[in-house]
């Protein structure tokens, strides 16, 4: 094969085999699986069109970075999916070289592109909640709304959650984490304890999924993320609240960093972050923010 020359080494009509056996041999969770099938999608149309050589990869990835319609976050998303593929044809013998090495993904900001929600945004919640009549509907959204702000929890951690993980009389729930093996033990507030109280004597469930869905077509179903994202997204449009879902994880860790004056080692038992890298970037949010009227003082005085 030589350099930027068209040579088909993979046989068209049989990518989308090849596809599902490479992605059913790697050793990850069945989401990110799902996930690696769709995203493939894109890359083998552009292979379909372009074919590979030794500058696919490279060039697929300059591909991506003249579309103006994704996010970095996204482009490298995509990015890794081919590059699992191809490094896929590679073991399979497919591809007489690895041509993934030596190619950075794109850079992306450590700073949050989007607020997390504040104190006003939780305090219309709270009111609006206070409202609610107690019916089964409005008790569910109560609870997930507990275990995002009381808890920090992730969408997914929430639907993954068994009615037996969660332990009313000694205030904890077992959660299955982001990237674990296996389910941690967390102490539950005594708000959050209350709510889901309610939630439970009112189901009545004895096992399976905690969070159920209400609609016609998955009745009984767990909920999933996208169904959660729904279920805030109405709450955010009746109040008026520009915001997401991850929002209230923002909201949580930031209360605790401010709250334990940077001790991040301490923040990190209760967001349960695996690095504190990430609770870093939070930090220097807060202290930016708080910094602020020092920034603006410097040039009192100075007007145009």
């Amino acid at each position: 094969m030589k350099t930027n020359t068209n040579v088909e080494l993979v046989p068209i009509d049989n990518l989308q085999t090849i596809q599902k056996q490479i992605f059913d041999s790697l050793d990850v969770t069945e989401n990110t699986r799902k996930e690696y099938h769709v995203r493939i999608r894109q890359f083998i149309c552009y292979i379909q069109t372009h074919g590979i050589n030794y500058n696919t990869y490279l060039n697929y990835k300059r591909f991506l970075g003249n579309t103006d319609t994704l996010s970095v976050s996204t482009k490298n998303k995509y990015l890794i999916t081919a590059k699992v593929f191809l490094d896929g044809l590679y073991r399979l013998q497919l591809l007489p070289i690895k041509i993934t090495d030596n190619i950075k993904g794109f850079t992306q900001s450590r700073l949050h592109k989007k607020d997390g929600l504040d104190d006003e945004a939780i305090y219309k919640i709270q009111n609006y909640c206070s409202a609610l009549e107690p019916t089964c509907t409005n008790l569910r959204l109560k609870s997930i709304l507990a275990l995002l702000i009381f808890q920090g929890l992730r969408q997914i951690e929430i639907c993954r959650l068994n009615v037996t993980d969660i332990d009313i009389k000694n205030k904890t729930a077992y959660i299955m984490g982001k990237g674990r093996d296996d389910k941690e033990i967390i102490h539950l507030h005594p708000h959050a304890v209350k709510v889901l109280k309610n939630y439970l004597s009112k189901y009545r469930f004895k096992e399976g999924a905690l969070f159920r869905s209400e609609s016609n077509h998955s009745y009984g179903s767990r909920l999933t993320t996208k169904s959660i994202r729904e279920i805030i997204k109405q709450v955010f449009a009746n109040l008026n609240i520009d915001g997401s879902t991850h929002g209230f994880r923002h909201f949580f860790v930031t209360k605790l960093i401010r709250h334990y004056k940077g001790e991040l080692l301490t923040v990190s038992k209760y967001s349960r972050h695996r690095s504190i890298q990430m609770l870093e970037v939070y930090n220097d949010e807060v202290i930016r923010k708080e910094d602020l009227p020092k920034f603006y003082h410097v040039f009192n005085g100075i007007d145009l």
